[in-house]
């Protein structure tokens, strides 16, 4: 983190947006130069955090150490403050699915400030993203071919995997799921693919069973030895609080935006 200037912005979010986004800006300070290997543009990364109430980084500060170690290497990092279901609870499928497009929409609204900037390649953007974060970024990077590679950590395949068994939803459950299957998370990543794709997973998470890392790598239809969608699993919980994480997304990232090797 020592040297990378960090920035507390506000960005349009787009139309129907409800307001600006609340995000960090991070990258390499003055006495920093970008590290990149082959020009002196920036790679830009956007990291979409998790929902935890409980946990201090349940909010757009989770990546920022990771974001800090990643400027040196010559990467600019966006980390907006999340709105649906983080401050919106979900209430029936018509209304989660307006929801959950106006959050994309957000999310792609950071990609555009990214790929905007003078010292970001566009041809240089990844998305990582936890849990909803996750969920979230596989909709955006399928509908956004500016997205080079992914990451996505501990994400389920369904939204209504998590909307009806947390939220109070008076919807039939069968309705709810067929309504949103078109926008499902497991639904959209074949559209990410062949794109690079790191999926992260926890071996001991509550909430989401090792089955459904191993859905979502099929659901690329990657065949079993292709080296563009990784699958990690870890010792962790769904909060994926293990020392090898952060340095697998890192050594993910370095490959697929072409990072130099930093301070």
């Amino acid at each position: 983190m020592d040297g990378a200037i960090i920035e507390d912005i506000r960005y349009d979010g787009g139309e129907g947006a409800h307001g600006e986004v609340k995000a960090w800006l991070v990258r390499a300070g003055p006495g920093e130069p970008p590290a990149a290997p082959t020009s002196k543009s920036c790679a830009g990364v956007l990291f979409w955090h998790w929902l935890e109430t409980r946990s201090p980084d349940g909010n757009r500060t989770q990546f920022l150490d990771e974001a800090g170690e990643l400027a040196s290497r010559g990467v600019v990092s966006l980390l907006p403050q999340g709105r649906f279901p983080w401050s919106i609870d979900p209430s029936g499928s018509a209304a989660d699915i307006g929801e959950i497009g106006r959050e994309v929409a957000r999310l792609r609204a950071g990609l555009d400030l990214l790929a905007g900037r003078p010292d970001v390649d566009e041809r240089r953007l990844a998305v990582v993203g936890h849990d909803f974060g996750g969920m979230l970024a596989i909709v955006a990077a399928a509908e956004d071919p500016r997205v080079r590679s992914l990451v996505v950590v501990a994400a389920t395949p369904r939204w209504g995997d998590w909307f009806l068994p947390f939220w109070q939803i008076a919807e039939d459950r069968i309705d709810y799921l067929r309504a949103t299957r078109e926008i499902d998370p497991i639904e959209q990543i074949a559209a990410v693919a062949p794109r690079p794709i790191l999926l992260q997973f926890g071996e001991r998470d509550w909430f989401i069973a090792p089955m459904s890392a191993w859905a979502f790598r099929r659901a690329t239809g990657a065949e079993s030895g292709d080296h563009q969608v990784e699958l990690k699993m870890y010792d962790a919980e769904h909060g994926m609080h293990h020392d090898d994480c952060r340095p697998d997304r890192t050594a993910f990232l370095a490959r697929t935006l072409g990072l130099g090797a930093g301070a």
